[in-house]
């Protein structure tokens, strides 16, 4: 477990020389691996990196793997009042000086954006002018939705190239004219999955470059299984309506009713945290379902090694939202667990049904738990489906096979140069 402050030396304002400067809504984050990941492998191919974060994180636990991010990490100062007037001024007029043409164009562009409001181009000035700052390097942004209407702001002041990274609640549920509007503008827009990266070429019409760029996982060594009696149906994510934690408690409760003797452990949190909880009492499971809180990646190793199957319960939200590709099960199938999810379009990208796991119908308790009793009844089932899972993982999504996946596109379109020896 690392504590974001122990890593204070690099969280720094300083003026460096970068390649590419990367913007992120909040880092790190815990539940956003995938984003680490994707700097880590930029890093490993040679780019030097400046990330610019819109907030601090708000849990203050981080994955000992960002000790390895050599970036400095900046987040955007906050201002009020008469101070936040003044050096809002003070940027435009120093934006100005720079490039009155380029400046008024872009501000032109910002005011008829349909993303527009006063709050995102005060950010995004503050951003523009750090980025002078450091020479105004390309800019690579993580998330279609607010990074990337501050980032192209920023990139419209400023006359500079940028990039997307394109994942899931951004995509399926920020309006299509604001999209459009930011993938236009792009240089390149990244997808990790296909369903993804299908909807985004729909809305670019051509206009701009759009490639998959799955994230991959880290593979370890071949785990040691060491199951736990009763066995341990393992579930990982934020506790938010997409993950369908709802419905995988409603399957427990059916499985108990038929007599099966098995521990359900949810490892996250989230807004829906006291609503499942509430639903753990209701159906009476306070002794099957146990909530085990937000965790590093070194603090799941000894769950993945304890359970005998990993469930996800991915569904559509009520609003649009859903699962990408979510990397928790990808990280269950590199350790070999089966898996039991639903048939979400970017889940089934990963697991062939009977084959690799087991997909439900989303928002099926019942499939689900049946689903699960045949998992927990039949342990030869288990081992194989596990096996191909882990199979399937390093034949797939490899971390380390992907990683200079990101920084060859990049380069292709021109934001950064080739790797450096």
């Amino acid at each position: 477990m690392t504590a974001v402050g122990t890593v204070g030396r690099r969280y720094t304002t300083a003026e460096e020389t970068c390649d590419l400067a990367v913007l992120v809504n909040e880092f790190p984050r815990l539940s956003e691996t995938f984003v680490l990941g994707d700097l880590l492998g930029l890093e490993a191919a040679g780019t030097r990196l400046h990330i610019f974060s819109l907030r601090q994180p708000e849990v203050e636990l981080a994955h000992e793997a960002v000790e390895h991010l050599r970036a400095p990490v900046e987040y955007l100062p906050e201002f009020s009042g008469r101070q936040r007037r003044l050096l809002l001024r003070a940027i435009q007029a120093a934006l100005f000086l720079r490039d009155p043409r380029g400046f008024a164009r872009g501000l032109a562009e910002i005011y008829a954006s349909p993303d527009y409001s006063r709050s995102r181009l005060e950010q995004a000035l503050l951003l523009a002018r750090r980025l002078d700052r450091i020479g105004s390097p390309p800019l690579y942004v993580h998330f279609a939705h607010k990074p990337a209407t501050i980032g192209r702001f920023a990139a419209l002041l400023l006359g500079s190239p940028f990039a997307i990274s394109a994942h899931a609640v951004d995509v399926w549920t920020t309006p299509v004219p604001e999209l459009r509007a930011k993938f236009r503008d792009a240089q390149l827009v990244l997808c990790c999955y296909e369903e993804s990266r299908d909807y985004v070429r729909q809305i670019a019409n051509g206009t701009t470059r759009v490639e998959l760029a799955p994230h991959g996982v880290v593979i370890p060594p071949q785990p040691a299984r060491e199951e736990e009696s009763p066995p341990v149906l393992l579930s990982v994510g934020r506790l938010v309506e997409k993950k369908g934690f709802d419905t995988l408690i409603t399957a427990a409760r059916a499985m108990r009713d038929r007599g099966l003797d098995f521990q359900v452990r949810i490892a996250g949190d989230g807004p829906l945290w006291p609503n499942l909880q509430r639903l753990v009492g209701e159906l009476d499971l306070a002794d099957t379902v146990r909530f085990v809180g937000p965790l590093t990646a070194q603090e799941l190793e000894p769950h993945y090694a304890a359970a005998a199957a990993f469930v996800l319960a991915c569904r559509v939200g009520s609003d649009g939202n859903r699962d990408g590709l979510p990397n928790t099960v990808l990280e269950a199938m590199a350790r070999g667990l089966p898996v039991v999810s639903t048939t979400l379009a970017s889940v089934e990208e990963a697991i062939i049904d009977g084959e690799h796991g087991l997909l439900a119908p989303p928002d099926d308790h019942t499939a689900l738990a049946m689903a699960l009793e045949r998992l927990l009844n039949d342990p030869q089932l288990r081992s194989k489906l596990g096996s191909a899972a882990r199979a399937r993982v390093l034949e797939r999504y490899d971390r380390d096979a992907l990683a200079s996946h990101v920084h060859t596109l990049l380069g292709s379109v021109g934001m950064i140069g080739a790797v450096r020896s």
